[in-house]
């Protein structure tokens, strides 16, 4: 077990966010139930390959977008063809992390109405051994599924087959890492800015880390850095440089039955 698992499990105050967590999706689900009769599609995007509600205390990891604007801020994931929502909402995610050998996808789309939430979608995957592929270059790193597996329907109870495809990457961040005052001042982060929010810089990853990355990349989720110094790390910005590293390399290493192609560095 990595160090950051180990910390992870070892954690009070981590357990205790997730547990939260937990809940809120519990209360989420109740209402798509409601909402599913009105937005249709919501009725074949909520679905788990493990039984559900689990307990799941692992580190997890965003796979976000460059730049991380609201409306574009994760990264693509397909369920049967169909593109997912990847837009910042609170709630959302679309986090990565390893349960063993075992890849795990937890991705949600939450949205909300009468001051209550709902899934717009919710998808907890787990890829054995052979079935996620893996390209490893110092710190890029890529990790990629396109397969049919069978999950089950939160909503209605029954098993699906359901063609799941995603691409996640990770580039190397050191000297991709953009502050919001460099944003600011800059007329090319501006114009990329603009695309999504008019004349006001507005970029989720900014008001949270108070930094902006280019480039594909996994970065920890919210709770992670909320406790940044449990897990080692003086800063936000220092346990994202150190991600890679610290955990994705570490549980990437060759010999452990994963389909994977490692590079020479």
């Amino acid at each position: 077990m990595c160090d950051i698992c180990e910390k992870a499990k070892s954690s009070d105050e981590y357990k205790l966010l997730l547990d939260r967590m937990l809940e809120d999706d519990k209360a989420r689900l109740e209402f798509s139930r409601e909402m599913a009769e009105s937005i249709r599609p919501i009725a074949r995007c909520l679905v788990s390959t493990v039984k559900w509600p689990v307990k799941l205390v692992f580190p997890m990891f965003e796979a976000r977008a460059p730049m991380s604007v609201p409306q574009n801020y994760f990264q693509p994931i397909m369920l049967d063809n169909e593109r997912l929502g990847n837009t910042f909402s609170h709630g959302s995610m679309r986090s990565l992390f390893f349960w063993g050998e075992n890849l795990v996808v937890l991705s949600k789309a939450v949205n909300h109405r009468e001051g209550k939430e709902f899934f717009i979608s919710f998808v907890l995957a787990h890829f054995a051994p052979g079935e996620f592929g893996t390209v490893v270059d110092g710190e890029n790193v890529t990790i990629k599924v396109d397969m049919e597996k069978s999950f089950r329907n939160l909503l209605s109870g029954a098993l699906e087959k359901k063609r799941i495809t995603f691409n996640f990457t990770n580039k190397p961040v050191k000297n991709m890492i953009v502050t919001r005052e460099q944003v600011l001042t800059s007329s090319q982060f501006k114009n990329v800015y603009a695309k999504y929010g008019g004349a006001t810089v507005k970029s989720a990853s900014i008001d949270m880390e108070g930094y902006a990355i280019t480039v594909p990349h996994f970065s920890p989720h919210p709770y992670l850095l909320q406790l940044k110094g449990k897990f080692g790390y003086e800063s936000n910005r220092q346990f994202q440089e150190n991600l890679v590293k610290d955990y994705f390399l570490k549980h990437l290493k060759p010999g452990n039955g994963q389909a994977q192609t490692r590079k020479e560095e």
